[in-house]
């Protein structure tokens, strides 16, 4: 769950970071990799530790499918900083933007797998 709030934290600081100043584009362009790496890590450390094995009954179990959509979520997330870099090239403070997309795209696949699991318990202790 470090994972999830560093990427939630890092990603609220960049959104709200304000236009460069006349001071020049050092400053906010080391700020804005630095809350990316922040991101990044975030986002690949919650995957990481959702698929290490459950042992001594703590941990959550999960299927053979449901750690494929794990293993996804790890894939987009080494990906994404790809995109990112490339479209930086264009123009910096579309990093932002790219992002936003990366890490939605990202998400997809761990909110499938968690929502997955989580219906599976609800189901068993419903009945």
């Amino acid at each position: 769950m470090t994972g999830a709030g560093l990427a939630a934290l890092g990603y609220r600081k960049l959104v709200t970071l304000p236009p460069p100043g006349r001071g020049g584009l050092f400053g906010p362009g080391i700020a804005i990799l630095f809350l990316a790496l922040v991101i990044w890590i975030g986002l690949l450390g919650l995957p990481l530790g959702l698929l290490i094995p459950p042992a001594g009954g703590y941990g959550i179990e999960f299927t053979s499918a449901q750690r494929r959509l794990l293993g996804w979520t790890v894939i987009t997330v080494t990906t994404g900083p790809l995109v990112g870099i490339g479209l930086a090239f264009v123009t910096p403070w579309i990093v932002a933007r790219t992002l936003t997309v990366s890490m939605c795209t990202t998400l997809v696949p761990l909110v499938v797998a968690v929502g997955w699991r989580a219906g599976e318990t609800i189901r068993s202790h419903t009945g």
